[in-house]
């Protein structure tokens, strides 16, 4: 049975794949080659299996499935791998650069708090804490300290501190409590000169009413301006509004710093040395007396020092001279303007040692006490003009008295 079976498969073989001979004629020879059954076949199995493997390649590029896509598909995981690395790497770029720019504008607005307050501490400092007014020196008859004048503002001031805040690094460094030590150092100077500033304010305004003067028309003849003092902050008042309560802070003191200084160039104006440079006494007071030749009452403008001839008059404060020679009267005399609306006047003086338009300190000396003029003996006329109209000189002296 088995045999009749194998039998017949191979007849059919052999039907299919009989022996067959392939002849080639080249150059008068001819050749033969004999293909038997089985090479036959092998050759048929194998055309068979390149055919189903393209039918198989074929169908798979049609559903979908390629043998090829396991690599593609493992380049894409590693692309996308790397895709998501460089995303993280980026993220991580963009906050350290946001990092670093936060931590540049804390640099960068600590450093600039820095500058302000040194340079506000520095305009503080560069001045002196109380104007450079003579205090009793030997060259002044009888200049004795009295007291210091009483200020007598209704609301007195005082320094802004509570409302500022401290500027602060934040770069989590060790630097930044160095930072913020040198901070608070620096807040603590600027508020002590602030309030020195403060106490030079009120102590001028305090010396010039002393004088019973307003301290805003002294003020009007100074270099600001009519109408009184005037600071101009120019580009303060701007930055004062971007940069809040410490912007606001700076402004604030920059602007009595420079109404300080305006008090003290204006006191530097006023007459508070004594004429006379040595010990003298007076004569005739300001105000209505009797008149020493018609013995009729008439109003003194000024005070009058006895002496001897020769005694020295002296400047009572810094000026130009800006007369000086005889002028009815009054003799030889001599006329000084201090600035700020203050001019002096100095009468019946044997001889005069300055001449128009020389500039003079106070305490020089301008002339010997003398008896010229409408005079009944050796003395000196001395008066005070402020706007052009005369006040008691009196005052001044006494004012002159509190200046430390």
């Amino acid at each position: 049975m088995i045999n009749d079976v194998f039998g017949e498969l191979r007849s059919r073989v052999l039907q299919h794949f009989p022996e067959r001979q392939l002849y080639l004629r080249s150059g008068g020879e001819v050749k033969y080659y004999v293909f038997g059954t089985k090479t036959q076949m092998a050759i048929t199995g194998g055309l068979m299996l390149v055919a189903a493997w393209c039918v198989f390649t074929m169908f798979n590029l049609i559903w979908g499935y390629n043998p090829m896509r396991a690599p593609a598909q493992e380049i894409k995981r590693v692309e996308a791998r790397y895709q998501r690395l460089l995303a993280d790497a980026q993220a991580k770029e963009s906050n350290a650069r946001l990092m670093l720019s936060e931590q540049r504008q804390s640099f960068e607005q600590m450093a600039k708090s820095f500058e302000e307050k040194h340079n506000t501490i520095s305009q503080i400092l560069k001045t002196p804490t109380s104007p450079s007014l003579p205090s009793g020196d030997t060259s002044y008859a009888d200049d004795r300290i009295l007291m210091a004048p009483t200020i007598r503002d209704a609301a007195p001031r005082s320094a802004r501190t509570a409302i500022v805040e401290t500027a602060s690094a934040n770069t989590g460094m060790d630097i930044d409590r160095s930072l913020s030590n040198l901070d608070i150092t620096q807040n603590a100077i600027l508020a002590s000169a602030e309030i020195d500033t403060l106490n030079r304010i009120e102590r001028g305004r305090a010396i010039i009413r002393a004088t019973d003067l307003s301290v805003d028309t002294v003020l009007s003849e100074s270099p600001f301006g009519k109408g009184g003092l005037f600071v101009d902050l120019g580009d303060d008042l701007n930055a004062a509004a971007a940069e809040g309560d410490f912007g606001s802070r700076v402004a604030s003191i920059k602007a009595r710093v420079a109404e300080a200084e305006a008090l003290d160039n204006a006191l530097t104006s006023l007459p508070f040395g004594h004429p006379v440079g040595v010990p003298t006494y007076r004569t005739s007071s300001y105000g209505l007396r009797k008149d020493p030749f018609t013995k009729r009452p008439t109003f003194h403008q000024g005070l009058d020092f006895g002496g001897r001839r020769e005694t020295p008059i002296v400047a009572a404060a810094d000026g130009t001279v800006i007369f000086a020679g005889r002028n009815g009267g009054y003799g030889r005399s001599v006329e000084i303007d201090h600035g700020h609306g203050f001019v002096t006047r100095y009468g019946h003086m044997h001889k005069l040692n300055v001449k128009r338009g020389q500039v003079i300190k106070k305490g020089d000396k301008i002339g010997g006490m003398g008896s010229t003029g409408r005079s009944t003996a050796t003395h000196l006329h001395y008066e005070v003009h402020f706007q052009g109209r005369e006040y008691d000189p009196d005052k001044f002296l006494k004012a002159g008295h509190y200046v430390q």
